[in-house]
């Protein structure tokens, strides 16, 4: 009797153990599945916001208006054709005309 008493519990306690351990493989499992799909949605975010940032740099940029290159640039005509107009190769309503365009692109 005394055998099987102890046998009886020596099965038990294997039982407890193998269910203990199917219990934590399982509770790995379920970990490892959670790490994996936090994972995909970082994934997933970070591919947006790099196709957002692509989206921005493909489009053209617009030129601002009044900036200090594009007003040297036309102080620049503009004193060529005050120069021409000096020198009689531009007439003043050609001179007034052209002065002007170039006033209206600043």
């Amino acid at each position: 009797m005394r055998g099987r008493l102890a046998s009886a519990f020596i099965g038990g306690a294997i039982a407890n153990r193998r269910a203990k351990y199917m219990y934590q493989q399982q509770g790995n499992d379920q970990l490892q599945e959670y790490k994996m799909q936090q994972q995909q949605e970082e994934l997933e975010r970070l591919r947006a916001q790099q196709q957002q940032q692509q989206a921005m740099y493909s489009q053209p940029q617009p030129q601002l208006q009044g900036s200090s290159s594009n007003s040297d640039d036309i102080a620049s005509k503009l004193h060529k054709f005050a120069e021409l107009h000096e020198k009689g190769a531009l007439t003043d309503a050609e001179f007034s005309q052209l002065k002007s365009k170039l006033l209206s692109q600043m």
